[in-house]
């Protein structure tokens, strides 16, 4: 793990562990976390010990954001490596679960209806895409910029869906969606 040393004089240089001792503030080099397979032990391990930031993440994430209307494509390792980007974004954010409640609620009645199926999901699509502009537009302060976030990611996936709504396109987004849930909790992510 490659750290960044930010000393008294705020210059910086790199080293090869974690803390540097009083005055001092490390930090982990993200490309040794996000290139290629995320490092998820090591995102979480800086996440906790605060030595990643939205700031080191969020080239990782616009990259995932750039992509996202192409989410169908993406096979289920880069789906599952995007997903890690997000909910270590997501984290570092401060996005609480509870703030996405409901739209987590209505992709998990989608899929649910998918599985009986009911292929006939476009309306379910479009109240999720709502309902997290709703989330977004209804927060304030700072706990607007994580919902923001999410919307980003989300906002071009469920626009895609929306086109063609099909079982198959609904399912890769769900997986990806539960991944994000699932490693956003893993990396301290509160409810």
């Amino acid at each position: 793990m490659k750290v960044v040393s930010y000393g008294r004089n705020y210059g910086y240089r790199e080293q090869s562990r974690s803390y540097r001792g009083s005055g001092s503030f490390s930090r982990v080099d993200p490309s040794s976390l996000f290139g290629g397979a995320p490092d998820v032990m090591g995102i979480k391990k800086a996440l906790e010990a605060k030595q990643l930031d939205r700031n080191g993440i969020q080239p990782y994430f616009a990259r995932v954001v750039d992509n996202a209307k192409n989410f169908i494509e993406w096979p289920p390792d880069k789906r599952l490596a995007n997903a890690v980007t997000v909910a270590a974004y997501l984290v570092a954010q401060g996005l609480k679960t509870n703030q996405v409640r409901k739209t987590l609620e209505m992709a998990r009645t989608t899929e649910l209806k998918v599985k009986r199926g009911d292929v006939d999901i476009k309306n379910d699509i479009v109240k999720m895409r709502y309902l997290l502009a709703y989330t977004v537009g209804k927060a304030t302060g700072r706990s607007k910029d994580p919902l923001e976030a999410f919307h980003e990611v989300l906002d071009p996936m469920l626009e895609v869906l929306m086109e063609n709504p099909t079982a198959e396109g609904f399912e890769k987004f769900y997986d990806f969606l539960q991944a994000v849930v699932a490693y956003h909790r893993f990396f301290g992510g509160r409810e």
